[in-house]
């Protein structure tokens, strides 16, 4: 992946410099991107690759619409109508690893790959036909110029606390010549300008249990694993073996959190029940129970009065069970305790509450918020140190990022894709000569809210003072059809706004897809 390589490992961990990361002209300046979400991945494909030698950092090779989440993990869509593959951006280099720290007065970062490493065995096939290998105290490698010392090596049996710890892994026994080094977990990348894009984590709030059992829904990965779970639900409580008690509690399906994911789940949970478990279950036909709790005295809570009282009567009509003023105090495999007292059976459990800061970030010698930790930075996106002195070719958009000066800005994907279309065009006339400061700095236009509320109906609220354009709330299948034709042309590819249509189709008329794998 790199066209020139050069590193060493010292005293038993790995260490790599890379001195040119691509082939393209030296007189580029380096950008890099680190994150795949909705501001780095924004940010990648509007930057002008002509300009800059562009390198995206992310653990994952793809970008998740977020907004379609929901409509995966019930099979109304597939999984890869939510993605978008990073390697798919022309002209870009990708890294698939974690920012592990960064050096601002080098400025390089420390990359640690999230790379499956070679299997064990072929890296020992490999090195024992390397004509420097048997007897060597070190390796020479000509291709990448490196030397790898024989004292970093440890034994195979070591090899899986090795890579925990990010050093260099050797497979073979306990003989020198049998020993052969495993590619480095860590390099250095430089950078002559560095976009930080991490994002956040969801918010647990330190409950106990919640990391462990809860299932989130911020990845794609994480609608794998609840349409695992749910479909793993229904098969159990198909066996004729379970008891009614275990059954009730297997399809007791319950969200903690009231905002627009939780509230879009449970509808998506609620058409998916009545539409199609129903129909190829019809011995758990009205079986099937699924409540929102919430800490906030009800759902939607920053949506207009009348559309929450519009959402909140739908779901009494549906079944949907809502919970206000519910405080969630510890959680296990199977149960959740309310306030500290009643403890409730459940199936599968859906944590959707907020974000926390990334603990990169918490790492990082910057000015951060004081409540939200996210880092401060000024109207330009530019960061500075906890000295207060502005880092030299150092911005941050997305929710990791909120103003120095101003209000905080809600961490929504329509802040960060408008962050990432502003950098990218700021980027780009400085790329051709002209300084960021004569850019207009970022500002945000607010352009509403929607919410999928289930039963081809939803919600949309362009009624706030701060809303750019005409003021307006809608509610009903109108208002769906707004929802659905918005999201069908915000997919960022043409081939997901090809798929996404036909796929609702297909739902609508053969029902959603409930295999399970």
């Amino acid at each position: 992946m790199f066209s020139s390589l050069r590193g060493s490992v010292i005293a038993g961990t790995s260490r790599v410099s890379i001195s040119r990361y691509s082939t393209t002209i030296q007189a580029k300046k380096k950008l890099v991107i680190l994150g795949s979400g909705w501001a780095g991945y924004n940010l990648a494909r509007r930057v002008d690759k002509s300009l800059y030698d562009v390198t995206l950092v992310s653990p994952v090779s793809y970008f998740s619409f977020t907004p379609f989440l929901a409509s995966t993990s019930v099979g109304t869509l597939e999984f890869r109508c939510a993605t978008e593959p990073v390697r798919g951006i022309k002209g870009l280099e990708y890294a698939q690893g974690w920012a592990d720290s960064i050096d601002f007065e080098r400025r390089e970062l420390r990359i640690e790959s999230s790379v499956t490493p070679p299997h064990a065995e072929l890296a020992a096939m490999v090195a024992r036909s390397h004509p420097n290998h048997p007897g060597h105290p070190s390796i020479h490698s000509p291709a990448s110029g490196q030397n790898i010392h024989m004292d970093t090596m440890i034994p195979v049996s070591s090899r899986h606390r090795a890579q925990q710890r990010g050093m260099a892994t050797v497979v073979g026994d306990h003989d020198p010549a049998d020993h052969v080094l495993l590619p480095p977990r860590f390099y250095t990348l430089p950078y002559d300008k560095l976009v930080i894009s991490v994002g956040c984590y969801s918010a647990s709030f330190g409950i106990p249990g919640v990391k462990k059992h809860a299932h989130f829904l911020k990845d794609i990965r994480d609608a794998r694993k609840i349409r695992r779970r749910l479909l793993e639900c229904l098969e159990q409580a198909s066996e004729p073996t379970c008891s009614p008690e275990l059954r009730r509690a297997l399809l007791s399906f319950k969200i903690v959190g009231g905002g627009p994911t939780g509230v879009e789940w449970a509808a998506e949970l609620h058409d998916f029940v009545h539409r199609d478990v129903y129909r190829l279950y019809p011995h758990l036909k009205d079986q099937v129970r699924i409540t929102l709790y919430d800490v906030a005295p009800g759902i939607l809570i920053n949506f207009d009065a009348s559309l929450r009282a519009y959402a909140e009567k739908k779901f009494h009509r549906d079944g949907v069970t809502i919970r206000p003023n519910s405080s969630i105090t510890a959680m296990g495999e199977d149960w959740v305790e309310l306030d500290g007292k009643e403890r409730h059976p459940y199936g599968l459990l859906v944590w959707s509450t907020g974000l926390c800061p990334n603990p990169f970030i918490a790492s990082l010698p910057v000015k951060k918020h004081e409540r939200s930790r996210a880092i401060l930075v000024d109207k330009w996106q530019r960061v500075v140190n906890t000295e207060g002195q502005r880092l030299k070719g150092v911005f941050a958009i997305g929710d990791n990022a909120t103003p120095a000066d101003g209000p905080p800005l809600p961490a929504t994907a329509q802040v960060a894709t408008q962050q990432a279309k502003w950098l990218a065009k700021a980027l780009n006339a400085h790329g051709r000569g002209q300084t960021l400061e004569s850019q207009p700095g970022f500002e945000w236009k607010n352009w509403g809210s929607m919410v999928y509320v289930g039963n081809s109906r939803a919600l949309v609220d362009r009624s706030r003072e701060d809303v750019a354009g005409p003021k307006s709330r809608m509610a009903g299948w109108a208002a769906w059809i707004l929802w659905r034709s918005y999201y069908a042309q915000l997919a960022m590819g043409w081939r997901n706004k090809v798929l996404v249509p036909i796929h609702w189709t297909l739902a609508s008329f053969f029902g959603r897809d409930i295999t399970r794998f």
